[in-house]
């Protein structure tokens, strides 16, 4: 990855989850700050609530970040980007559709199969039963922007690497 593609992939991964974190954590902190206890499983729980979050979130930052980055591209506010065929990762996203709101569903898909349960761990390792709604905004909030700032790494390279005369579909 040159320079200029590190750069600003490390910019947008900043300002992708510090966004979120504040969004997400604010949002958790409007909805739950009264609530006394939430339970880890069972509905209506953390697992749940991690789960429709992971596939949410990653659905609408694509939705936003695979033609923003494109549009910077084509502008030339951004530079292009080209996948290294050598890398697993860079081979498995490139496998991904070529229209936006299918790559989004696959993002999404993601949430749910991959970041989800990973997700899960600590709280399990930890021996996390639950917890107040205030201290679980707080968790959700850094979560939040931890996700968002790991998953949004190919969205951009998505972007920066698409035809920019080829709209999406």
């Amino acid at each position: 990855m040159s320079g200029d593609v590190s750069v600003h992939i490390r910019k947008e991964v900043l300002t992708n989850g510090i966004s979120n974190a504040v969004f997400n954590g604010l949002a958790a902190w409007a909805l739950l700050k009264d609530t006394e206890w939430m339970p880890m499983w069972g509905e209506p729980g953390i697992a749940v609530d991690i789960t429709a979050t992971s596939a949410i979130l990653l659905f609408i930052v694509a939705l936003i970040l695979i033609p923003l980055n494109r549009s910077k591209r084509r502008k030339g506010k951004a530079p292009e980007f080209h996948w290294d065929n050598s890398k697993v990762l860079h081979r498995f996203f490139q496998r991904f559709p070529r229209g936006l709101v299918a790559r989004a569903f696959c993002f999404a898909a993601l949430g749910i199969v991959v970041v989800a349960p990973i997700s899960f761990v600590p709280y399990i390792v930890l021996g996390v039963e639950g917890m107040t709604g205030p201290a679980y905004a707080v968790a959700k909030g850094v979560w939040a922007g931890i996700m968002a700032g790991i998953m949004c790494i190919p969205m951009i390279q998505m972007g920066l690497a698409d035809e920019v005369n080829v709209p999406a579909r």
